[in-house]
């Protein structure tokens, strides 16, 4: 048996191919000897709980590959080969009611699609054969489960002869589109096949990701010029520096959009489904969209739509989503107080070589040529400050956080390297500030700069003296005419919500609600083996962490887990406790 972390498992034997028929199930408008606007649908909610047939709509599993299934649930025809399945979280054992990444968009049930084993899937949803009037459409709402394998990836295709997928050509474009983690709705013109009778399909064409869910699918024979503007956003309550991804929902085929998102950045936008809208300040922010097609349009504002309270208390960098020498590091600034040409790596050019600059996101192997002797700490990339040349030594480089609330217990925590010693060991300060990011303004941590050894090492500093205040938390690099400073896996934490105890408050697990990872706080420093399991309301255990004591404090990734709410268990070599913790998005 082949497992992948995080709830995938796959059958080897091989299944047969299935091809499934059966009765329509449309909502359908007709007037005798008019061609009326009629709408066939699929809302999956009058079909039974893991059916693999859908009425009048065919599936079809070209592939023929046995499918991955769900680590700690079952469901009929889990793991067989197939090409869509009607999925009701409700019903699978034990229930996935709570799991939020896996409800349907509408209703109990939603169509799922499980990526084929081996690779790839070659599954399609086929609709009746149907007839269209002019200027029909065909929508529907799509997503991924989890993105921890990669997003899965479709087509959407017409025939005009018959459902063999032979016959089929796409019309959403020459590459094949990606999900989202979030419900989207997607809309196709079919006024190419005006008067014409035409079988619709979605082809999921993932190569080894995990889910795909489809939901709500609809096809207009018919409809008029006339536009409705309407969207949705993937959340409306966020925190400062928090992004907000907008969809739009509009009717009638508009083909241009004008976004306004009053007190964001970037504050309009002309894209269809604008993604990655920032808002920097508390408050209350109306949005509007103009959607038109060139000859019709309406406006749609929602008032008081998106509410944004307070500054995260937590916050990492680990580069990794960064580009690569890239010297903006959004929603973190970078500030190079003296300027100066920088130094270079002899033989190895990159982006921005020799610039002036403060930090830089770096890739050693996308350097040219690669840099074989340097690696991130973990990951591909890592945050660079080269030495300025003289005159402009010594360094006076900062990267500094976003505006925070810090909550109880906060710190700071990163990897640093010196990368050639040769030139001695580089030097930086820890600062924090209570007012803004002007560097005079920061007070540093400690007395003297720190150094930075010549491996990787993790450094941690306390920031409990600036607990439950608004700060600016920055890393300053002062090396006097060296080389590199290298930095990665910063991370600042602190605890926001109430954090748990047991029968005695000899541990705190915050933050509390959760996102990224946990930390475990020990108010008497651990000298003995002890392993954590974070186990789910159904009681199975999702993830084991052993470690080896001497530690007061261990930081545990918690990347892919579900929200929900969840139980730690404390293992110990007598005894073990319980502490509730809230996991989120």
């Amino acid at each position: 048996m082949k497992l992948k972390i995080y709830l995938r498992v796959v059958l080897m034997a091989m299944a047969s191919l299935f091809l499934l028929r059966s009765s329509a199930l449309t909502d359908i408008k007709i007037d005798v000897g008019v061609m009326t606007d009629t709408t066939y649908s699929m809302d999956f909610e009058s079909i039974p709980d893991f059916s693999l047939t859908f009425g009048n709509w065919t599936v079809n599993d070209v592939d023929q590959h046995a499918t991955y299934g769900i680590i700690g649930h079952t469901f009929p025809h889990q793991m067989e080969a197939m090409a869509f399945i009607c999925f009701n979280p409700a019903s699978v054992v034990p229930s996935m009611a709570s799991d939020q990444n896996i409800q349907p968009h509408g209703g109990q049930r939603f169509g799922a699609c499980f990526s084929a084993n081996p690779p790839s899937n070659n599954d399609w949803f086929i609709s009746p054969q149907i007839q269209l009037g002019e200027n029909g459409v065909f929508s529907f709402w799509v997503k991924s489960y989890s993105d921890l394998y990669g997003l899965d990836r479709y087509r959407v295709m017409v025939s005009t002869t018959g459902n063999d997928p032979a016959s089929f050509s796409t019309i959403s474009g020459p590459d094949s589109l990606q999900t989202s983690l979030t419900w989207t709705r997607k809309s196709f013109s079919l006024a190419d096949f005006n008067n014409q009778k035409v079988y619709v399909a979605i082809r999921c064409v993932s190569n080894d990701n995990f889910l795909m869910m489809i939901d709500d699918l609809e096809i207009r024979t018919q409809s008029s010029d006339t536009i409705a503007a309407g969207f949705m956003a993937d959340k409306t309550s966020v925190h400062v520096g928090e992004n907000v991804n907008f969809t739009d929902q509009s009717t009638g085929l508009p083909t241009a959009w004008s976004w306004a998102f009053p007190g964001a950045t970037p504050a309009i936008s002309a894209l269809q489904n604008p993604v990655n809208i920032k808002y920097n300040s508390p408050g209350s922010y109306p949005v509007t969209l103009i959607a038109s097609n060139g000859v019709n349009g309406d406006t749609l504002t929602k008032e008081g739509y998106i509410t944004v309270t307070g500054y995260p208390s937590n916050l990492t960098l680990d580069f990794e989503s960064l580009e690569d020498f890239t010297l903006v590091f959004e929603p973190w600034t970078t500030i190079d107080v003296s300027g100066g040409t920088t130094y270079g790596i002899n033989g190895v050019s990159f982006p921005h070589q020799f610039a002036p600059m403060a930090f830089i996101c770096f890739n050693p192997a996308n350097t040219s040529p690669s840099l074989t002797t340097m690696a991130a700490h973990s990951g591909e990339k890592l945050g660079c400050s080269f030495s300025s040349e003289p005159p402009y030594n010594p360094n006076d480089k900062w990267l500094i956080t976003p505006k925070m609330t810090l909550g109880y217990d906060p710190q700071i925590t990163f990897w640093v390297q010196t990368y050639n010693p040769e030139y001695g060991e580089e030097r930086y300060n820890v600062l924090v500030s209570t007012t803004d990011m002007n560097p005079a303004s920061f007070v540093s941590l400690t007395a003297v700069p720190e150094s930075a050894p010549t491996i990787w090492t993790q450094k941690s500093y306390s920031l409990s003296g600036y607990a439950n205040q608004t700060v600016y938390v920055a890393i300053q690099c002062v090396t006097d005419d060296s080389f590199i400073f290298m930095i990665d896996d910063i991370s600042i934490t602190s605890a926001v919500g109430i954090g748990e105890y047991n029968t005695s408050p000899g541990l705190i697990i915050f933050p509390n609600p959760a996102r990224e990872k946990i930390t475990l706080n020990f108010v008497n420093k651990k000298t003995a083996p002890f392993s954590v399991e974070l186990i789910n309301s159904s009681g199975a255990t999702i993830r084991t962490w052993n470690e080896p004591g001497s530690n007061s404090s261990v930081t545990f990734p918690i990347h892919g887990v579900s929200p929900g709410i969840y139980m730690v268990r404390l293992r110990e070599e007598h005894s073990e406790s319980f502490y509730k913790i809230t996991i989120v998005n």
